[in-house]
């Protein structure tokens, strides 16, 4: 549906690639169903729309050629990274641990620690099931915070196999957590 124009390359930055109509062709096809998958997991819209903004932020900055085949599962897995990225940030936040908890902080309901941890369940799961090199690039990059270049350097492979691995992983996840919430 949304085809990259193949003069400019396959790795060129979206804003060479996409013209102007057709991404804002694909915002108003993708954010309505990005804001409905968020809805039931988010409560406050404004959360939701900033989500949906920074999905659409990164792809129109990936040079992958990855996201650009097929931009809404591109969509969907970094609006799926983001939300796990939230679900840490506030699992650190928060310890679950009911005696660490001070008496006046309030504690998190069981059905939202139930909930955190199913979805921490559900990412384990899809990072286990990504292929051993996809795993170890994706893990370098998302919890040794390596860059790609220290990646590539330490991998002895291309910044552009690197970027593909790490967009393969979140698209792999992206679909992985989508089939284990139905």
């Amino acid at each position: 549906m949304y085809q990259a124009q193949q003069s400019e390359g396959a790795c060129a930055p979206a804003a060479t690639i996409y013209e102007e109509h057709q991404f804002v062709a694909l915002y108003r096809e993708e954010a309505p169903k990005l804001r409905s998958f968020l809805r039931r997991r988010i409560w406050l819209e404004d959360d939701r729309d900033d989500m949906v903004q920074e999905a659409f932020t990164r792809l129109a900055a990936s040079r992958s050629s990855t996201a650009w085949s097929n931009p809404g599962a591109y969509l969907h897995g970094i609006v799926r990274h983001l939300l796990a990225d939230r679900v840490r940030a506030w699992a650190k936040s928060r310890p679950l641990d009911p005696t660490a908890c001070a008496a006046d902080q309030e504690m998190p309901g069981p059905d939202a620690a139930a909930e955190l941890n199913q979805m921490r369940e559900h990412y384990r799961l899809a990072i286990d099931r990504l292929p051993p090199r996809t795993k170890e690039v994706y893990l370098l990059h998302r919890v040794d915070e390596l860059g790609y270049r220290q990646i590539a350097e330490q991998l002895s492979i291309s910044m552009r196999t690197v970027e593909w691995h790490v967009a393969e992983a979140i698209v792999r996840i992206g679909k992985n957590i989508g089939n284990a919430n139905g």
